[in-house]
């Protein structure tokens, strides 16, 4: 089946395509080498864990360095859901954006949500994964895979499967 809709998972937006990107320039091929922490060191960013609200800021003894400030509190999946949102935030807005209209601020948290979910369930990794299970096991078996919370991993699919509906291709597993 999968062979057939190659094409839906090409990347189809600007965000995707550099997110893409991104995991080609880190050599990132499979789920497992999703590692968060390797990445924000790459580009000099601190994670730290805290108890609290999830944020990104401006290091506080680092000139031009940021931290990712994660409560410590939240399971692991959703520890790599906030972790991923805040690099988004950091390498799409360059850094900590000035105060901002509210629909700018609006359009910066669903492009940070985007960023998250590209990186963290690229579909062109989907390919094997779904060729042995249906449409109802998919988002557990997706969530446990790419260690994010089942409500991403839902969405993710349902954005699959919509991709799938607007190419035309039957969604009859």
């Amino acid at each position: 089946m999968f062979s057939l809709v190659s094409d839906v998972f090409e990347p189809q937006t600007w965000l995707e395509s550099r997110v893409y990107d991104l995991l080609e320039l880190h050599d990132i091929k499979q789920p497992e080498e999703i590692h968060l922490t390797e990445l924000c060191a790459a580009y000099g960013i601190e994670l730290w864990n805290i108890t609290g609200r999830s944020r990104a800021h401006p290091h506080p003894y680092l000139p031009n360095r940021y931290v990712i400030a994660v409560d410590e509190r939240l399971p692991l999946p959703s520890r790599r859901e906030k972790i991923a949102h805040e690099l988004g935030h950091l390498l799409l807005h360059e850094g900590i954006q000035p105060i901002g209209s509210t629909s700018m601020i609006h359009w910066q948290e669903a492009q940070a949500n985007h960023f998250a979910e590209h990186l963290l369930m690229p579909f062109p990794m989907f390919v094997p994964l779904l060729e042995n299970c249906n449409r109802y096991e998919a988002p557990f078996l997706l969530a446990r895979i790419f260690r994010v919370p089942l409500a991403l991993a839902q969405k993710r699919f349902d954005r699959l499967l919509g991709r799938l509906y607007a190419k035309g291709h039957p969604i009859n597993w």
